[in-house]
C-alpha cells in the first residue's frame, strides 16, 4: 500500500498503516470479527436457532465490511469530481494543484470527533449497562459492544467525510467557472459523485435490512438509525449538486442578459429604421433578431442542474428497492406467518 499522505482521509491513513493491500486488510478485519463471533457462540453453547443467531449478530460485521469495501469507490469518485474542475477553472496547473490540495486536506481533529460522536451515539442507543453480562453472556456482550462502537464510529465518520468533501467541492464551484451552458458534459463526474455516494448509502441501508429481525425493526433505536441514514443520503445528494447548480444558474443568467441586450438593440434599430422609412439593412436586422430570439429560447431551455431525469430516476429506484426489501421483511409478520 502507498505511503500515507497528509491529504489522506482518516480511514485511508489507518488502512495504510497495515502495510497490506486495502482488500487484504478488509478481509483480515472481517475474519477477526467473524472469529470473535464464533468464539462467543461456542463458549456460550451452540444456539438452537442458528439462522436467528447469525441474522441477529452478523449485521454489524457485514456493514463494517461493506464500508471498507465501498470506500475506495467513493474516494475515486471524489478524485474524478475534483479533476472535472480542471478545464473549468481559469487558473494555471500549479495554482489548480495547490487549490485542490487545500480543499482535499482533511481536518484530522474533526474526523476523530466524528468517530467519537458515533461511538457515543451507539452507547446511548444500545445502553450496554442494561445487557445481561453474567454467566457466558459476557463475551456476547463484549462482541456486540465492540462491533457497535466500530460500526457507528465508521458511520459517523463516513457522514462527516462525505459532507466535508461535498462542501469542499462547493468551494471549487465558487471559483468563477468557465461554463458552457450548452455543453454540461464536463460536469458529469460531479453528478456521478453525488449519485454514486447516494447509491452506496442506499445500498448499505438495503443490505442492513436483510439482517434485521422483526423485533429489531420495531424498536425506536432502529427507526432512528434508518431515519438518519435516509436523511443523510438525500441531503448529501442535493448538497453535492446545489453549488454546481448555482454556478450553472449564474452562467445562464449572464448569457440571458447578453442575448436580451443584443435582441433589444436589434429590435430598436429595426423599429427606428422602419419609422424613418430607411429600408436599407432591414433584412440583415430582421435576420439578426430571428437569430437572437432563437438563441434566447435555447438559453432559457438550457439545464441549470448537473444531472438529467435519468439520474433522479436511478436514485428514486434505488430508494424504492430499499423500500421493497423493507416491505418483504415486514409483510410476513403482519400477515402472521
Amino acid at each position: 500500500m502507498a505511503k500515507e499522505s497528509r491529504s489522506d482521509p482518516l480511514l485511508v491513513a489507518l488502512m495504510k498503516r497495515s502495510r497490506l493491500p486495502w482488500y487484504w486488510t478488509t478481509a483480515t478485519v472481517a475474519a477477526v470479527i467473524l472469529l470473535f463471533l464464533i468464539l462467543a457462540g461456542f463458549l456460550n453453547g451452540v444456539p438452537t436457532d442458528l439462522l436467528g443467531f447469525w441474522r441477529s449478530h452478523l449485521d454489524e460485521p457485514v456493514m463494517i465490511t461493506y464500508i471498507l469495501v465501498v470506500y475506495p469507490f467513493m474516494w475515486r469518485l471524489h478524485g474524478r469530481a475534483i479533476q472535472a474542475f480542471r478545464p473549468l477553472l481559469p487558473v494555471e496547473e500549479g495554482a489548480f494543484n495547490r487549490l485542490t490540495a487545500e480543499v482535499s486536506a482533511p481536518n484530522r481533529r474533526w474526523e476523530w470527533v466524528a468517530v467519537l460522536m458515533g461511538a457515543t451515539f451507539s452507547v446511548a442507543l444500545g445502553q450496554p449497562w442494561s445487557w445481561p453480562w453474567s454467566g457466558g453472556n459476557w463475551l456476547y456482550g463484549l462482541y456486540m459492544l465492540v462491533t457497535a462502537l466500530l460500526l457507528f464510529g465508521l458511520l459517523a465518520w463516513m457522514i462527516y467525510d462525505t459532507l466535508f468533501r461535498t462542501l469542499r467541492l462547493a468551494r471549487l464551484s465558487r471559483q468563477g467557472l468557465k461554463l458552457d451552458i450548452f455543453d454540461t458534459g464536463l460536469l458529469a463526474p460531479i453528478s456521478q459523485w453525488g449519485l454514486g455516494i447516494s447509491l452506496l448509502w442506499v445500498g448499505g441501508v438495503s443490505l442492513s435490512l436483510v439482517f434485521q429481525t422483526w423485533e429489531g425493526m420495531q424498536s425506536w433505536q432502529t427507526i432512528t438509525i434508518y431515519a438518519i441514514l435516509v436523511l443523510a443520503t438525500v441531503l448529501i445528494f442535493f448538497l453535492s449538486m446545489w453549488s454546481t447548480h448555482r454556478a450553472m444558474a449564474a452562467g445562464k443568467k449572464g448569457e440571458l442578459a447578453i442575448a436580451q441586450k443584443h435582441l433589444a438593440e436589434a429590435y430598436h434599430e429595426l423599429k427606428n429604421r422602419a419609422t424613418q422609412s430607411q429600408l436599407e439593412g432591414m433584412e440583415e436586422l430582421s435576420s439578426a433578431i430571428t437569430a437572437w430570439a432563437t438563441t434566447l429560447r435555447q438559453i432559457r431551455e438550457a439545464p441549470v442542474w448537473p444531472f438529467n431525469p435519468g439520474t433522479i430516476l436511478r436514485l428514486v429506484l434505488s430508494i424504492l428497492a430499499a423500500g421493497i426489501i423493507f416491505v418483504i421483511r415486514v409483510i410476513p409478520h403482519l400477515l402472521g406467518f
